[in-house]
């Protein structure tokens, strides 16, 4: 990886004419970003574009985001013989969605009842034809390995991530930048050759050349105030988006509850589970994700009770489609976060509203068997 802080001024302008210059300036403002030390300040300060500082590095990968997609992302492009650069901005194993990943999916064929062909047929049958047959098979053939790499890491044995995250980053010296908001990608003669943001701490550019770019910026999401992740962004999805890329996944919907009672106090309202170890989960489909409590809040009004699937008192006809003959059937688990289906009804019979957001994207391009964009050299995963 080679870093510069004084690349040509022609850099730093090609960036802020497409990032919208006073419009992405305007968004670090909003931000508190200080104009003389980096401080949070309550106004919105005036910034100087002649006077910002940039910086540009370059690798084989850059991989964009620090959480677990990001993780392994880097850690098997080191291990391929690719220079790597990670940045994020957050901290890594700290923000999106990673911090409070409790229950970790582990296919292991000698523990369970159902077949890895059974499994693929059973997820395609409750996503009516929807899914990539191809992915889900990928995603159950290789987690189990991944399970154990980090038990390897002491994933499981603490509930907060960012020292087992750490630890395969530092055996291999992968460098880390974090608190970068990256806010586009750059595509040079039809391919990907890098992307650009901002730091949020300093009146910074920063400029990454690289010969391919993962993104693992997770999914979007706008929920109850009182769920983790409220706001999940869709960062990656604009980016790929905006220079061309096929996104799709989109159809998939993932509800969650909050509580109607004090709904914005996220600690207490979810009963302990900052502070739960993670654990593991095995194989099990779960078809209405809260769904069918969004149908019902939707049509009858907040507050309704019972947990995620399980509306309890008035309910309203109709509903989103099950496919014939499909019934839920949770995964078991193991160790600290053990959790059955969606694990332990952490509402109860208690009233709560509800929230959806569009999730998860397949990749890129559904097309492709391995993620593969058609972008060249731009991939996804999350």
């Amino acid at each position: 990886m080679k870093t510069s802080q004084n690349p040509k001024d022609v850099s730093r302008r090609k960036f802020m004419a497409a990032a919208g210059g006073a419009a992405g300036l305007a968004a670090m403002a909003a931000m508190g970003i200080s104009p003389n030390n980096g401080e949070c300040s309550p106004n919105i300060p005036e910034i100087d574009v002649d006077k910002m500082s940039s910086a540009e590095n370059e690798a084989d990968v850059l991989v964009i985001g620090g959480g677990m997609a990001g993780l392994f992302a880097a850690v098997k492009a080191h291990d391929a013989g690719a220079t790597t650069l990670l940045v994020s901005k957050g901290r890594l194993g700290s923000s999106g969605q990673t911090p409070f990943a409790k229950g970790i999916f582990a296919y292991d064929p000698a523990n369970e009842d159902m077949s890895l062909d059974e499994f693929v047929d059973q997820v395609s049958l409750s996503a009516m034809g929807t899914n990539n047959p191809v992915y889900t098979r990928q995603m159950a053939e290789h987690s189990l390995a991944r399970v154990n790499e980090l038990k390897e890491w002491g994933f499981f044995e603490s509930p907060l991530y960012n020292n087992s995250f750490s630890k395969p980053i530092k055996e291999r010296q992968i460098p880390v930048i974090e608190r970068i908001v990256i806010t586009h990608l750059i595509k040079e003669k039809g391919k990907i050759a890098g992307a650009a943001g901002f730091s949020l701490d300093e009146e910074k550019l920063h400029i990454f050349e690289a010969k391919s770019v993962i993104l693992c910026t997770g999914a979007g999401g706008f929920k109850p105030n009182g769920f983790p992740i409220c706001d999940l962004t869709h960062d990656g999805t604009i980016m790929a988006y905006n220079i061309g890329a096929t996104v799709t996944g989109k159809e998939w919907n993932d509800g969650h509850p909050g509580q109607a009672e004090h709904p914005a106090a996220c600690f207490d309202g979810w009963h302990g589970m900052f502070e739960q170890k993670p654990g593991t989960t095995g194989i099990g489909i779960r078809h209405d994700l809260g769904v069918d409590s969004n149908y019902q809040a939707y049509l009858l009004g907040n507050p309704i009770s019972g947990g995620p699937g399980q509306a309890k008192g008035k309910s309203a006809a109709g509903g989103p489609q099950r496919p014939t003959g499909l019934k839920d059937s949770g995964p078991g688990g193991e160790g600290p976060g053990e959790r059955g289906g969606e694990g332990p009804n952490r509402f109860g019979d208690d009233p709560f509203g509800t929230g959806t957001s569009p999730f998860k994207t397949a990749g890129e391009n559904d097309t492709a068997t391995y993620t593969q964009s058609n972008i060249p050299r731009v991939d996804r995963t999350d």
